[in-house]
């Protein structure tokens, strides 16, 4: 197989792959608390160098030109988003580090569930629930939350706790995971802390009532870094058509004289 289609065809992938996380993030550039993701690559040392350079008859020039690129795991950008007023006594954002808990599905052994999306509602069981799955949040104590027949009365406090008038009610859970490297995105808001190892959130993060926290995707930086991907892609096409050509006419040619 020709050296060069291997290095254009990975250089497509790699685009392909690009193009999906940004337009992803893009259609969330609205999405309450979500975090954008960022896709890196590195290079990749040619077969020979990987292998410790065994390969006596190696060719010095292709050695060179390197291996093409290698899809690193995809993170989350976890700066704060802009927060932005609501006047709803059920929207909560988060101010720093941390996360809500929420309560998770039963075959998820050992793991967490987190949001950073603070638009709940109270569903017909009275629960404190994300507004757009359905899913109970949880208090400090692990429990779902009840709240009062009318939660327009309803007080949050910096700390989490939630008072109808002068009565206690709960205090959100707000937690900070060990280790962010272990979060994967599962949809519809939430995100899964592998292994579920986490701890209360910093002195200093704050809950904000009537406070939505804003995705991290700019619009704008995003849309231009699809139009120089999906240019890169096109440049890495036609180089796997070029090197189709030569191929073909090196056939060609030479199976003349055989």
């Amino acid at each position: 197989m020709n050296y060069g289609f291997y290095l254009s065809t990975a250089g497509t992938i790699t685009g392909l792959r690009r193009m999906e996380t940004i337009a992803n993030n893009l259609a969330n550039a609205t999405t309450v608390g979500f975090k954008a993701d960022i896709m890196s690559t590195k290079a990749r040392e040619p077969e020979n160098i990987e292998n410790g350079g065994i390969l006596a008859d190696a060719n010095a020039a292709l050695d060179a030109l390197g291996g093409g690129t290698l899809l690193e795991p995809t993170r989350m950008d976890l700066s704060q988003g802009n927060l932005t007023k609501t006047g709803n006594a059920l929207d909560v954002a988060i101010e720093g580090d941390g996360f809500f808990q929420l309560e998770a599905p039963k075959g998820m052994k050992g793991d967490m569930l987190l949001t950073r999306a603070g638009s709940f509602a109270r569903d017909t069981q009275g629960r404190l629930v994300l507004a757009n799955s359905g899913v109970p949040v949880l208090a400090d104590d692990g429990q779902p939350i009840t709240l009062p027949d009318d939660p327009t009365r309803l007080r949050i406090d910096r700390d989490g706790t939630i008072f109808d008038g002068a009565d206690e009610v709960a205090r959100l859970a707000v937690v900070m995971p060990d280790d962010v490297r272990n979060l994967r995105k599962e949809g519809r808001d939430a995100i899964r802390l592998i292994g579920g190892r986490a701890k209360q959130a910093p002195a200093e993060t704050a809950v904000l009532q009537n406070t939505l926290e804003e995705s991290t995707v700019d619009p704008v930086l995003a849309l231009a870094d699809l139009i120089k991907v999906s240019r890169g892609i096109e440049f890495s096409t036609r180089l796997m058509q070029t090197h189709d050509q030569m191929t073909g006419r090196l056939i060609d040619t030479f199976g003349r004289f055989a």
